[in-house]
């Protein structure tokens, strides 16, 4: 195949600027390697989800881009937490205290700041608002075809590799990996921004269950100036088989949860439900092969019982970064297995294990009364 005439070389290119791809490119600076960053949106951008972001996360990233954590602190606004509690209808309560804190922060926000990190200190060349249509292999290495989201003619690039971290569905599994999405291992979440919700304690985050509602979760999360985010997701075979749309399903659970009805009962809406698909780490896959890597959502890296996935992008991303910068990407796979795979394996067998019982959750909050039992359960599953 021949090249077009107009093409940009690089030694890597990642496609999508959120936490994953930030973080490979910060964790490939100084390398020596051109390196370009693409996504299709510029920044900032509305991105769906619920908004947490974990101290473990900032901490990762510290020896690659010093000062990032304080600048957070100082820049971005959020509110900390400190623990999460889980809320049944009856009233009852588990609660998990956390080591370190977490932040809720719009992840309008926060990928902005990260990518703003890349652009000031590293020299990642970043390409925003080009979107990644079909990789080609080629002499060389991948042919990437973009396509302007403005309508103009789209660039080029030919990369020796490629790091995927397009999210989910990713089109670097698709076409470099031949992985199309499991719809077995795939859920989906919508997420809203409101004000006026009330009985919300400080340094925490909410959770709820409803057997009528399970496999799935609701979530309050309390925000910056007032307003919370909150959600409602559920793996989508379970959804199917209910044959209610995740609106649907958000709206009845708000209703139904005593608790949810009475925290939201005067709530504003500040903006439209949105929706997205969460990639759960529930079966093992390839994370890497001949010129292509992928990390954080791209590679299914969402915890199965917290959906966390933001801890995950970044340090799959750093890795991912660090691979290719030592020209270690055969052991890339291994790395993902070890690290975070096989870590999220107590995830996996709590959440089989509460799918087929859903009592054990009610065993549970009354159990939860007991220091003893909040800490086994934290260091079984976390």
């Amino acid at each position: 195949m021949s090249l077009p005439n107009s093409v940009i070389e690089a030694d890597v290119l990642i496609a999508g600027a959120g936490p994953a791809g930030c973080s490979a490119a910060l964790a490939l600076n100084g390398s020596g390697l051109s390196v370009v960053l693409v996504d299709k949106a510029t920044f900032p951008r509305t991105k769906v989800c619920g908004d947490s972001v974990p101290a473990h996360a900032l901490i990762s990233l510290e020896p690659f881009s010093h000062g990032i954590y304080d600048d957070f602190l100082e820049e971005l606004p959020k509110v900390s937490f400190r623990s999460s509690v889980m809320i049944l209808p009856n009233g009852n309560r588990f609660e998990f205290s956390w080591p370190l804190p977490g932040y809720v922060t719009e992840r309008r926000l926060f990928d902005d700041f990260l990518l703003q990190r890349v652009a000031r200190q590293t020299s990642t060349k970043v390409y925003a608002g080009y979107r990644i249509i079909d990789y080609q292999r080629v002499e060389g290495g991948v042919l990437v075809k973009t396509r302007s989201v403005d309508g103009v003619a789209g660039t080029d690039f030919l990369a020796r590799t490629v790091i995927g971290a397009d999210g989910a569905p990713s089109l670097v599994s698709r076409k470099l990996g031949g992985q199309p999405p499991d719809q077995e291992v795939v859920g989906h979440a919508v997420r809203g921004y409101f004000s006026d919700v009330v009985g919300l304690e400080p340094g925490t985050e909410y959770i709820f269950y409803h057997p009528r509602f399970f496999p799935g979760y609701f979530w309050i999360f309390p925000m910056a100036g007032g307003w919370v985010n909150a959600g409602y997701g559920m793996a989508e075979k379970y959804r199917k088989k209910s044959g209610v749309p995740l609106n649907v399903l958000f709206e009845r659970f708000r209703q139904e949860h005593p608790v949810v009805r009475e925290m939201m009962a005067r709530a504003k809406p500040e903006s439209d439900l949105g929706g997205g698909m969460v990639p759960f780490s529930a079966k093992k896959q390839r994370w890497a092969g001949d010129g292509w890597l992928l990390t954080g959502d791209a590679a299914s890296l969402v915890d199965p019982v917290s959906g966390d996935g933001i801890l995950y992008a970044v340090r799959s991303g750093l890795q991912a970064g660090l691979a290719v910068r030592n020209g270690r990407q055969h052991e890339y796979s291994g790395r993902v297995e070890e690290l975070f795979w096989r870590r999220m394996k107590n995830q996996r067998k709590v959440m089989s294990l509460v799918t087929r019982m859903p009592g054990i959750i009610s065993l549970a909050s009354l159990l939860g009364r007991y220091p003893w039992f909040r800490r086994a359960l934290m260091k079984g599953i976390w």
